[in-house]
């Protein structure tokens, strides 16, 4: 019994419900497509110009002229002349100069420190005697070998005075008149003399070996006293060029070891600032450049203006990006010189070897320009003309605006007509066809003036 009732009930519910649902979806699909028939037959409004000059709108004469394309980039300045002035000497410091302190100025040649020098000393006088005795001992071997080759001419003649003796004895003997033991004696005496003439040729023979030993001695004796004197001028350690002192390390009493570091010098007056630009500017850019400096960030005035010196040959394909190498000449003393180690920003001046249209950068909307030209009724009519922009840049060009800093330069071939005047204000109430008055053109201003409600 319960069980028919609840069948009953459900098909009461279905029988109210299902005609409002099926009433519902009609509706709904109804609607719909009166909406999409609706939008399908919308019309499409058009923009029409108003009826008669309403705005005054500035402008600016599409002029070719000549330019300057800027690059920014960012590096860190390094110096171009430092050195690191270690002892080439060992010894203990004996005098270092009130004024040598970090942060103070030297000129090339200030001493830095002077090192115990006592020893160098001594091996240049040692040295320098070596070179006198061995200068001494060349000396006398000319002596001696002059009195050898007397010596041995004296032998000479001996022996050829022994041979005539033992030639006459021989011409005796064979006449029956001379003596056996007789020629002996003499034969004895000439061997004698030619024994004698032999050392004596021998050591004639000997002193241009004993020559070229002295002078080879002499030689590395006087290169001991050019070592023991360069030593001596070692030990006093000078600045190697003008600049300022980073650090000093050793005082008086110290022992400054050989090679070890004892004070750095920085030449502030040169300075190189590698500089990373876009790598677009690598047809642009090319040594000679100027390049303008900032320490902070890029205002009217540039705190150092630099020169490029050297370009690298490579880009960075990670940041897309090329090195230029730029030198800068600055007073030392200045207080507001640039340190090694800043970081700075730079904007490298190339010029355009073309003259181009210049615009604010705001006159370029989606690649068109409103021209403002003059219709056959003699009214300033708007032209939407297209162009091309070239590149853009940062400048002040106070000849065409005292205020513009935004710049855009447009291709060649792809601009306003010479002298079309460009509006460069209120372009967002711009059409094509609207009539406008220009500022300067004071005729126009006054029509519209006394229109005017």
């Amino acid at each position: 019994m319960e069980s028919n009732q609840r069948t009953d009930r459900w098909a009461s519910l279905w029988m109210v419900y299902i005609p409002r649902l099926f009433v519902v979806v009609v509706l709904l699909a109804v609607s719909g497509g009166i909406a999409m028939a609706m939008i399908a037959t919308k019309g499409k409004s058009e923009k029409n110009p108003p009826a008669g000059a309403s705005i005054v709108v500035q402008t600016i004469q599409a002029v070719h002229r000549p330019s300057d394309r800027i690059w920014s980039g960012y590096g860190t300045a390094r110096t171009m002349g430092s050195a690191d002035v270690v002892a080439e000497v060992a010894g203990r410091v004996i005098d270092r100069p009130e004024a040598i302190e970090s942060g103070r100025s030297v000129n090339k040649g200030d001493l830095i420190v002077r090192l115990d020098d006592s020893d160098y000393i001594n091996a240049l006088d040692a040295a320098r005697q070596s070179v006198k005795s061995l200068n001494a001992q060349i000396s006398g071997l000319s002596i001696e070998t002059e009195q050898m080759q007397n010596q041995v001419r004296f032998a000479g003649q001996e022996i050829e005075a022994a041979q005539r003796d033992l030639a006459r004895i021989d011409e005796a003997i064979a006449q029956g008149a001379g003596s056996v033991g007789e020629r002996d004696v003499k034969l004895a005496s000439m061997l004698r003399s030619q024994r004698e003439q032999s050392v004596l040729q021998q050591q004639l023979d000997l002193i241009p070996s004993r020559r070229a030993r002295l002078e080879a001695e002499l030689s590395s004796q006087r290169a001991n006293e050019r070592i023991a004197t360069e030593n001596v001028e070692r030990s006093s350690i000078r600045a190697p060029f003008a600049g300022e002192l980073q650090s000093v390390t050793y005082r008086m009493g110290d022992w400054v070891g050989l090679g070890m570091s004892v004070a750095r010098v920085v030449d502030l007056s040169r300075l190189e600032i590698p500089l990373k630009v876009a790598a677009s500017a690598s047809s642009w850019v090319k040594v000679g450049d100027e390049v303008r400096l900032w320490i902070s960030q890029p205002g009217a005035e540039p705190d150092q203006i630099g020169q490029i010196t050297r370009i690298a040959p490579e880009a960075d394909s990670s940041s897309r990006t090329m090195t230029v190498f730029v030198e800068v000449r600055q007073d030392a003393e200045d207080p507001d010189r640039l340190l090694p180690g800043q970081f700075v920003h730079g904007r490298v001046i190339t010029h355009d070897p073309h003259d181009r249209v210049i615009l604010p950068r705001r006159a370029v909307q989606s690649n068109h320009v409103f021209v403002a030209n003059k219709n056959a009724d003699g009214n300033r009519v708007i032209e939407v003309i297209p162009v091309k922009v070239a590149y853009s840049f940062e400048s002040k060009m106070p000849d065409i605006d005292p205020i513009e800093t935004q710049w855009v330069a447009l291709e060649i071939g792809y601009e306003p007509v010479e002298f079309s005047p460009v509006a460069v204000s209120l372009l967002d109430q711009m059409v094509a066809g609207m009539k406008v008055k220009i500022v300067g053109d004071q005729e126009q201003i006054n029509e519209t003036v006394e229109d005017s409600p």
